[in-house]
């Protein structure tokens, strides 16, 4: 595939009779346009902006691509001109798109780039994760900043500056083509088609709202604007915002459930609880629809080449360690004398069970890597379940019965097993399809796991909860109560403080991602594995420790991460005030300054290696690290083709200026050679 890199350059502004006049004129011509938005990226899968980061498509993407092409071969449509951004996610879609098609119309036509196209700039916002952007942000702010027409990300570009760009392109390369009666084929990203489809609806930037426009679909013009229409108001708009809030709340939502179940069930005093064969199929159904929705979003064949041994060896080492330490304390005889120490078993046994089953859930949520999450949870609540048979068969003392066991492999195969490989399926056999699906209906899931935490509530609230924390009817109820308290602060605590230990010594061995991922997975045992082994115990002296010990760990397993998410949250919020401080200071002065620092002789023009230099010197002042001299090279030469119009190669210091006023330190000082080969 031929490329050739454009870099045609323009006033920044577009006239507004070609806007009034745009449907008109789009309805004359003769050729045909169409319009595809890059496959499924390393960020999207991971919840985090992208923008001027140059990731890659993840395999689900590359499959996505596969299918633009399938599509576009069966419209018959023969390509006369093909452009896309530089950005390695939509030349790998085109790429991919093409091959498979065979739509060009001849072998020779070039696949041009142009810069014009290239996603977005979110400034300091890129390479942040979304639902801790709209928590720091909030709901408002987050829309305001990310998706009106005349704010931008601190460092980052406006809409209307997109739109810009986008029509520029769409008026000097496209339109000629279409003019002619030919076919186009445009590649990019979803913050540019957005702006292109009010461009070609004759609506100014002001009209602009964030669309959830599917990856790896070809859209015509006309296709383009009649999802612009229908995406952007009404039914479609409210779901948006349900599917965003809920998203945006949903640990928050599962502490207010589970409140609100235990508030019902202590006020009412209620001693009959949830049928348990009703309890357990809620359970496993609200488990079933959340795993549906988040494998929806994870490719577990890619996932696992995707987890380092680095972050394997620290889980699996202290999952080890804490079986090394609990087998101990249960076969040294210590531990267990009497059925009166039995809650004593069940705390050690919290420390053994592996991580819940929706740790990947809190991963997308706070940040996390996602793969090591999705990955090890699911290999551990295969292995420790059968782990645990095995010590209660050696354990013959111990009065658990192990096939109450047999309830958690009911979960694993219709809460996980079945949803999740029905998800993979829809993955494959609709790429497109199952992920728009995903973006426009996940808050089923949130509101799934929120069921199952207010019938959790519920169940397992004692139902003289409120006597026996205040009023004290019985002496032994109330102590049980505040005893088993305590211990569940202790376990939650040092679970915590282990973990974070764990981070600090693992420091420089774990990116901040995979760091997140092994503390979730560390301090975020499987409650209902755990629940299960009550169903087992056949005798006890001390009822009411047992009752308060699964009372005390579910409240602390839905509402604990609620605080948790609080203390991320304001950590991520100071990160970014810190990085939006850092970033102002490099104002247009600065660069000036910078850059009458580099001119030597007086002359106010820089050469190729000072501007490389101040590239540099840029760096240092906004990330702290300076790219590769091959970026930076080539970044030099992308505005030596932009600005040195005499062609004396030189830049000199108002055009400089002009430039970096328009568009932004971040915008083109972020990204890989685009000559650089897909991997």
């Amino acid at each position: 595939m031929v490329e050739k890199i454009s870099n045609s350059q323009s006033p920044p502004s577009t006239s507004n009779q070609v806007r009034e006049d745009n449907i008109g004129k789009r309805e004359s011509l003769l050729g045909n346009v169409y319009f595809v938005r890059h496959g499924e990226s390393t960020s999207n899968e991971r919840n985090i902006f992208a923008g001027v980061l140059d990731v890659e498509l993840t395999s689900f993407g590359k499959l996505q691509a596969r299918r633009a092409g399938v599509d576009i071969k069966k419209q018959g449509v023969k390509f006369d001109a093909v452009y896309v951004s530089h950005m390695k996610r939509a030349r790998q879609t085109c790429e991919i798109a093409l091959a498979e098609s065979q739509a060009l119309k001849s072998p020779d036509i070039p696949v041009e780039i142009d810069h014009r196209i290239s996603e977005k700039s979110f400034g300091i916002f890129a390479g942040r994760n979304l639902n801790l952007l709209r928590l720091a942000l909030g709901y408002e702010g987050f829309e305001e900043m990310l998706h009106s027409h005349n704010e931008a990300p601190p460092a980052g570009e406006k809409i209307a500056q997109v739109y810009d760009r986008a029509a520029r392109f769409y008026e000097e390369k496209v339109v000629p083509h279409l003019e002619q009666g030919e076919t186009v084929l445009v590649v990019c990203h979803q913050y540019v088609l957005e702006p292109l489809a009010l461009y070609l609806s004759g609506l100014p930037p002001t009209a602009y709202k964030h669309l959830k426009l599917p990856n790896g679909k070809a859209l015509s013009g006309e296709d383009l604007v009649k999802f612009r229409d229908k995406e952007s108001g009404g039914a479609a708009a409210l779901r948006k915002e349900i599917n965003d809030l809920s998203i945006m709340w949903a640990i928050l939502i599962y502490a207010v459930a589970f409140l609100l179940g235990t508030l019902v069930r202590a006020i009412s005093a209620s001693p009959a609880a949830i049928q348990s064969d009703i309890f357990r199929a809620i359970i496993v159904a609200c488990l079933a629809a959340s795993t549906f929705y988040t494998y929806l979003d994870i490719d577990f064949a890619a996932s696992k080449r995707k987890v380092t041994s680095t972050v394997q060896y620290i889980v699996y080492g202290w999952t080890i360690a804490r079986w090394v330490v609990g087998l101990f304390l249960i076969f040294s005889g210590g531990l267990y004398q009497s059925p009166e120490d039995l809650y004593k078993v069940m705390w050690v046994l919290f420390w053994m069970v592996p991580p819940a089953l929706t740790s990947p859930i809190l991963s997308v949520l706070w940040g996390g890597n996602l793969y090591p999450s999705a990955v090890l949870s699911k290999n551990l609540s295969i292995i420790a379940p059968l782990a645990l048979i095995g010590t209660f068969t050696i354990a013959k003392q111990l009065p658990i019965n192990s096939s109450s066991l047999s309830f958690f492999f009911i979960i694993l195969i219709v809460g996980l097993a079945i949803p999740g490989a029905l998800a993979q399926f829809w993955r494959d056999k609709s790429p497109v399809e199952s992920n728009h699906h995903s973006k426009n209906w996940k808050f089923i899931g949130v509101l799934a796991v929120a069921l199952m935490a207010l019938v959790t509530g519920f169940q397992f609230t004692p139902a003289t909860f409120i006597s026996d924390l205040f009023t004290a009817t019985d002496p032994m109820r109330s102590f049980a109560c505040l005893q088993q308290l305590a211990l569940a602060v202790l376990i939650f605590v040092s679970m915590r403080g282990l973990a974070v230990l764990t981070a600090v010594f693992s420091k420089g061995k774990l990116n901040k991602a995979e760091a997140q991922d092994a503390y979730i997975l560390l301090v975020n045992p499987n409650f209902y594995l755990w629940a299960v082994l009550f169903l087992g115990i056949s005798t006890t002296a001390n009822p009411e420790a047992v009752r308060y010990a699964i009372f005390w760990t579910s409240l602390g397993f839905f509402c604990i991460p609620l605080i948790e998410q609080i203390l991320f949250m304001n950590a991520f919020g100071n990160d970014i005030l810190r990085e939006t401080l850092r970033s102002s200071r490099m104002a247009t002065e600065n660069v000036k300054k910078l850059f009458l620092k580099l001119d030597t002789d007086g002359s106010k023009t820089l050469d190729r290696a000072e501007i490389m230099e101040l590239l540099g010197l840029i760096e240092d002042m906004t990330s702290g690290t300076r790219s590769s001299e091959e970026v930076r090279k080539y970044i030099t030469d992308y505005l030596f083709n932009i600005l040195d119009a005499d062609k004396n190669g030189t830049i000199d210091l108002q055009e400089l200026e002009d430039y970096i006023s328009t568009y932004g330190l971040v915008a083109n000082l972020n990204v890989a050679p685009a000559t650089a080969s897909p991997t």
